[in-house]
């Protein structure tokens, strides 16, 4: 089994152009891969997957609200770009086997580069208005939410439903080796971030949606959320005990009790209502969400360029007005955060600096949408340097706040913004740092040297370069790409590099 060209190069392409998934910063050196790609794809194609161990990722917990976690994983891009490979050339032998999609809405293959694996955006919206129908014509509606969903997936279950799904022994033991990676060998988990993840997570509830199906019941399903609809209360309890079955003998998979609920249909209709998330806080935000869809076409990929926006447009998108609808989610007594976060990825669509002094003032109640401000803060277009340099020592100082102390997650963040912006000029600050740093800042730090073309300073540290993690050394061998070209030759060559994505990147290091 091998994985093809046109597979290794819409992966390098998707996860270049946009990421691996949407919790952590882009990893720079994909960049660097895809100016190589024909020397990647040839070290690649044609290979033994055996030939290309797992390699280290990293794990982060990373809110959810403002008392509720998750722990995050970002896998190292080698493998990143194998399973987005994998999972584009296999995929579709997971999404024949699975009901329609107007019954299972979630995370429906149909891979571009433009969009990822998936392809309906609107999928979260069209199933609660699929619910909302159907519940018109129900008495009762039973709501089911699998608990800890990710972190209870067998092993053994994944490699079944691969092999059912068409993946060749060869790739489904490579996924099933990837998984017990990111689990320290336990063999149950899978990794909550990665794009391709989805896809593999929904495989697994093939058998129980066929079930329900069997059964006779009237389910529609979202990743882990399952909706049916009942003639009475009698029958929803009756159901709630199958399906408790269901998914124990199955998979040995329970239900969250906190959100298991029957509902009248007219409370349920109010719960459909607020779960859609097309649903504007107040007129302001509607009036900038159709300025970005007409120039998005409703893509939540795709950026907007300054130069192309009018200037009665991006004159919508000021201070005054979108520090006036984020101050207005946080009035809430119960924010909702999901939705605050999808209007921050809006926000970066745009770039507008709007929202920069509302969302930095107000940090220790946006705790839940760290990333998302941090994407977006990448993200600003159009703003003078000066400010910048402003906006760094903001930065600086939040970085000494007790919550950013206490997570690694934010710190990650905010370190990331001084390592893509040339402007956020702080360096000798972060120099300071450096040796009292944990090793996933240091490699920012790393980063933002190179940014900043304090080159001099990264020389210093190549003879720590053997005591590096694995993520630290691409960092540095991504630096070592600005050193002087004998120096950056003699270095580069006196050290092994193992596997396709460090050997390629050490080349382009070599070579620019």
């Amino acid at each position: 089994m091998t994985i093809g060209r046109d597979s290794i190069e819409w992966a390098i392409n998707f996860v270049s152009d946009h990421s691996d998934g949407d919790l952590f910063p882009k990893i720079i050196e994909v960049g660097a891969i895809k100016t190589r790609l024909e020397e990647f794809i040839k070290a690649v194609e044609n290979k033994n997957l055996t030939d290309f161990p797992p390699k280290a990722c990293r794990r982060f917990i990373v809110p959810k609200d403002e008392i509720s976690y998750r722990q995050a994983t970002q896998l190292h891009p080698q493998d990143s770009l194998l399973l987005s490979a994998l999972i584009y050339q296999y995929g579709q032998g997971i999404e024949d086997r699975r009901l329609v999609n107007d019954k299972v809405f979630s995370y429906r293959f149909k891979p571009t580069v433009d969009d990822g694996l998936y392809g309906n955006k609107n999928a979260w919206n069209e199933f609660w208005k699929k619910a909302d129908i159907l519940s018109r014509s129900s008495n009762v509606v039973l709501y089911l939410d699998i608990a800890d969903f990710y972190n209870q997936i067998y092993h053994h279950t994944v490699e079944n439903q691969l092999i059912e799904s068409g993946f060749p022994n060869q790739a489904t033991k490579w996924v099933i080796s990837l998984l017990e990676s990111t689990t320290a060998g336990v063999s149950r988990g899978v990794p909550i971030g990665p794009h391709p993840i989805h896809l593999i997570a929904e495989a697994t509830l093939i058998p129980i949606d066929n079930s329900l199906d069997t059964s006779g019941f009237n389910f529609i399903r979202y990743a882990d959320d399952i909706l049916i609809f009942c003639d009475s209360e009698k029958e929803a309890k009756s159901t709630l005990a199958t399906v408790a079955t269901v998914l124990d003998r199955q998979q040995r998979l329970m239900l969250q009790r906190h959100k298991t609920k029957i509902y009248s249909p007219n409370d349920f209709r109010e719960l459909s209502r607020d779960m859609i998330e097309d649903r504007p806080i107040d007129r302001n935000e509607a009036r900038l969400l159709g300025i970005i869809r007409k120039y998005t076409g409703g893509n939540p990929y795709q950026g907007i360029s300054y130069n192309a926006i009018s200037p009665n447009d991006w004159s919508q998108f000021s201070q005054e007005v979108v520090g006036k609808i984020i101050q207005e989610y946080l009035s809430k007594e119960d924010v909702d955060y999901i939705r605050l976060r999808w209007f921050y990825r809006r926000l970066a669509q745009v770039g507008h600096p709007g929202a920069i002094d509302v969302s930095l003032e107000n940090l220790d109640s946006l705790g839940p949408c760290f990333a998302n401000i941090c994407f977006y803060i990448s993200s600003i277009q159009s703003i003078e340097p000066e400010r910048w340099k402003d906006i760094g020592s903001k930065l600086l100082v939040l970085l000494e706040a007790d919550e950013v102390k206490n997570n690694e997650f934010f710190r990650l963040s905010i370190l990331s913004l001084f390592s893509r912006n040339e402007f956020i000029n702080h360096f000798s600050h972060l120099a300071k740092i450096f040796g009292s740093s944990d090793s996933f800042a240091r490699r920012e730090i790393m980063l933002s040297a190179y940014q900043n073309k304090a080159f001099d300073w990264l020389r210093e540290h190549k003879e720590s370069f053997g005591n590096m993690d694995p993520w630290q050394k691409m960092a540095f061998i991504y630096c070592a790409s600005a050193l002087p070209s004998d120096e950056k030759k003699y270095f580069i060559n006196r050290h092994a590099y193992h596997g396709p994505f460090e050997d390629v990147l050490s080349k382009w290091a070599k070579s620019i």
